[in-house]
């Protein structure tokens, strides 16, 4: 049986009072097969989802469903604020107390995962491999691309400091990785890029989706009753709302289509949010709706005829390496049709052919594809919705996606 380690400070799972997460989930279906055993290690506080754990001391352990070692971490405020690079730094420090702990709460790793961000690991993982397990093999899952990201979207120079330290950080993790795992399809195009050959291992590994229960389908009260129409043509959006999702353009463009009968309704919260507000303030088809727990987001896609999502500006370059937003399962599980405003047609989208991208920012390019949806019959939409279901089925959920990594450590 291989001990495998997986480090991200964001790991969050029901058994430490926060929601499912991508390596909870893969750890608890791993789990099944006996051939792994895996330590999940993350930080006490995380941001998204939120997760706030308290407890005495540098570290806890916990032995439930997935075994967990938690670190202590601060709290912060903002994603956008210097208290969270804090938090990577005091995330980094208290890793080095990892190897010092208990072999019967953290064996010795055949495997290390780190899964980014933060990049800070990365020189953990190193000092760790020279000076504690040398045959540790090293694999690194990119999540999001840094600094890249924090260039196009927070605006910062290629000549900040701490820019280039970040710089430095991502070489390292690539050039020392024995694997390198990625949920963006051709983010092999960036790593070639960045170390300038494309003498390294690679695996695209898409985000994932688990599927409820039968305990998690029961019927829930209908909240949205006396909140939506159902004698409009509805463009729904649920998910965070920030700088990386734009909405501007979909606002902008159903408010001229009120006479079409054309409502758009918007779920959830976020820094933008307000911005947003203000500019719909005079727009009587657009609709904001607070945040609700997980499994009303559900009944809010139902009752939706077309989803819509968007990443990036028409100048950010970050996205041509693909994406693959979590809110596209939720979304490919409510058999909807969807548009999606991003500048590549490296997504899940369009693989499943569940709908259409269309550039960002193009108000045109929108307004023609949900007039589009709208011309159809409801039996036409359900054929994209079906195409999206069966590609969620075959190829992202947890079970599939779980496989995958089962291949690789046993590759490894």
């Amino acid at each position: 049986m291989k001990n495998i380690w997986i480090i991200n400070q964001h790991i969050s799972s029901p058994d430490i009072e926060g929601d499912g997460y991508r390596h909870s989930y893969i750890a608890k279906h791993l789990k099944k097969e006996e051939k792994f055993n895996i330590l999940l290690i993350t930080s006490s506080f995380c941001h998204a989802p939120f997760r706030h754990n308290k407890f005495k001391g540098l570290y806890k352990y916990v032995n439930k469903d997935v075994k967990t070692l938690i670190l202590k971490g601060n709290k912060y405020k903002t994603s956008h604020g210097k208290w969270r690079i804090v938090s990577w730094l005091i995330f980094s420090m208290n890793l080095f107390i990892v190897p010092l702990i208990s072999r019967k709460k953290v064996p010795k790793p055949d495997i290390i995962m780190l899964s980014s961000l933060p990049l800070l690991p990365v020189l953990n993982i190193v000092i760790f491999k020279k000076l504690f397990y040398p045959k540790a093999k090293f694999v690194f899952e990119v999540r999001d691309l840094w600094p890249l990201s924090a260039l196009e979207l927070g605006n910062y120079s290629e000549k900040n400091i701490f820019i280039r330290f970040l710089g430095y950080l991502e070489r390292l993790g690539y050039s020392k990785a024995d694997k390198l795992i990625s949920v963006l399809p051709r983010a092999d195009k960036h790593f070639k890029q960045v170390l300038g050959h494309q003498n390294f291992d690679f695996k695209w590994v898409t985000n994932g989706y688990e599927l409820p229960s039968d305990k998690e389908e029961i019927v829930i009260e209908d909240i949205f009753k006396e909140k939506i129409s159902e004698d409009t043509f509805n463009i729904g959006y649920a998910g965070t709302i920030v700088i990386a999702n734009p909405l501007d353009t979909v606002i902008n463009v159903i408010s001229k289509l009120k006479e079409q009968n054309i409502n758009l309704y918007i779920l959830g919260g976020g820094p933008e949010k307000e911005r947003l507000l203000k500019l719909s303030e005079n727009y009587d088809n657009v609709h904001f709706l607070d945040r609700v727990p997980k499994q009303y987001v559900k009944l809010f896609l139902s009752k939706m005829d077309v989803l819509f999502m968007g990443k990036g500006t028409k100048d950010t370059k970050i996205y041509k390496f693909g994406t693959s937003q979590l809110k596209t399962f939720d979304y490919f599980y409510a058999k909807k049709p969807i548009i999606q405003a991003l500048g590549s047609n490296e997504n899940p989208v369009t693989y499943s052919k569940s709908g259409y991208v269309v550039p960002p920012e193009d108000e045109e390019s929108l307004k023609e594809r949900i007039l589009y949806f709208k011309s159809l019959s409801e039996e036409e939409r359900l054929q994209y919705g079906e195409r999206g279901y069966k590609y969620l089925i075959e190829n992202c959920t947890y079970d599939k996606i779980s496989e995958s990594f089962g291949e690789i450590f046993e590759d490894l």
